[in-house]
């Protein structure tokens, strides 16, 4: 299997993830969906340059974590409008998100730690891979991870 053939395989298999992982960054989704598409462009566009296909999901995911940080960064220069949301029976994914005690607490850490508890626990990667995907050596995620984790746990005692 090509380079190209397993980015579509891994595309097909981690697109809800990789949607879940980019509204972590956009809080929004629309802009979500922006990212997850502009992210997937760029992949295909640059498939060529990934050198060993054995990361390709560490790849893929600094694709995604890139493209989510220009697209923020993007979004603050510009004028928003606000639109009173239309209500609907069933909540959406972002109110069942926010609702939620645990995504209010991450949400408040410090990006570094978000990221490494979200790539450990909601996509499942192991600590190798989060140190390929965000550039880092192993022991800095470990240490991040274990102060997350501390972090997380006093904020969730306080709550209790």
């Amino acid at each position: 299997m090509n380079n190209r053939q397993l980015l579509e395989q891994l595309i097909t298999q981690q697109l809800d993830n990789a949607y879940r992982f980019a509204y972590t960054y956009t809080k929004n989704q629309a802009m979500a969906e922006d990212v997850i598409s502009e992210s997937v462009l760029k992949a295909l566009k640059n498939i060529h340059t990934l050198k060993n296909p054995d990361y390709i999901k560490t790849w893929f995911y600094r694709i995604i974590i890139n493209t989510a940080l220009s697209y923020i960064k993007k979004e603050k220069h510009m004028l928003s409008l606000t639109v009173e949301p239309v209500q609907s029976e069933t909540p959406s994914f972002e109110e069942q998100f926010e609702n939620m005690d645990l995504h209010e607490i991450i949400e408040k850490m410090d990006e570094k730690y978000k990221t490494v508890l979200i790539l450990r626990f909601f996509e499942d990667m192991t600590l190798q891979e989060i140190a390929d995907t965000l550039q880092e050596n192993i022991n800095t995620v470990k240490s991040r991870l274990y102060r997350a984790l501390s972090l997380l746990k006093i904020e969730l005692e306080e709550i209790s």
